[in-house]
């Protein structure tokens, strides 16, 4: 079960009876123990929201348990908030690519999640198994936090691939595998690659694949170097693509450099093989 870091259960329990007194319209004595464990985890987890706040770490030793409960609550109802607007933005212009799986979960996941949420008994369930992997997964997260964050990632994702043909992406998904639709795998780090590998032979990003000579010289570029000096090297093609064609956007750059080991890895493992 979560614990607080600042608040002992003593202190904590006035404000799960009455979320108890609630549940069960007024007969708490009714309550499960798993009902009861939920709503301590309830709790809980809003203490954890406000504690989670940068700007309240000196504060949570002069603020009590229930005002620390109360104002997580509030963060809770702001991050559903942000949620939905962004949702709301986001699928006017949200394209799968012909990802099965991104397209559900982006369809039908996260709206079942806006509807079912309980943000007052339960705002630490996450629902969602949130099948189609993104980049940067904290699961040590959970509730509206972690769906709020991962939505996050996928407008990230969508704002890097929109700068691009849906054509060519598709093309570049299927020279990766021609059933690609039905992989559980991550769209935005499959073209990533591609366009990493593009910018370290100085090539124009429109086109797909690479010849034997690029090859060539893509292995001449590793040659020699640990894995950890191929990552940097990733990473400043990373970065000088953000740069020139994403004006500069450190947000997404964070995020997509979240790709590099595996990038850098799967590419120098192909440049052995040749």
């Amino acid at each position: 079960m979560m614990e607080s870091n600042h608040y002992s259960m003593e202190e904590v329990m006035p404000m799960v009876s009455e979320l108890a007194w609630k549940y069960t319209g007024c007969d708490h004595t009714s309550v499960t123990y798993e009902k009861a464990q939920m709503l301590m985890e309830a709790v809980l987890y809003c203490i954890h929201e406000y504690e989670g706040q940068e700007s309240n770490v000196l504060l949570v030793k002069h603020v009590s348990a229930r005002e620390a409960y109360e104002q997580g609550w509030a963060i809770v109802m702001d991050k559903l908030r942000k949620l939905q607007e962004l949702y709301n933005q986001l699928i006017m212009d949200f394209k799968d690519y012909g990802s099965v799986c991104l397209r559900d979960t982006i369809w039908q996941g996260i709206p079942a999640f806006l509807e079912n949420y309980d943000f007052k008994f339960a705002p630490q369930e996450t629902l969602l198994t949130l099948d189609y992997p993104i980049l940067r997964e904290d699961t040590a997260r959970s509730g509206i936090s972690r769906v709020l964050c991962y939505v996050q990632c996928i407008c990230l994702e969508q704002k890097f691939l929109q700068k691009m043909d849906e054509h060519d992406i598709i093309e570049n998904l299927r020279r990766y595998h021609r059933d690609y639709g039905h992989l559980s795998e991550n769209i935005c780090e499959i073209v990533l690659q591609n366009m990493i590998g593009h910018m370290m032979l100085d090539k124009p990003l429109r086109e797909t694949g690479f010849t034997r000579e690029d090859l060539a010289v893509l292995k001449e570029i590793l040659a020699g170097k640990t894995a950890e000096q191929i990552q940097v090297y990733g990473f400043k093609a990373l970065e000088q693509l953000v740069i020139k064609y994403y004006d500069n956007d450190r947000e997404m750059l964070e995020y997509l450099s979240c790709g590099i080991p595996d990038i850098m890895g799967r590419m120098q493992c192909c440049m052995e093989k040749l």
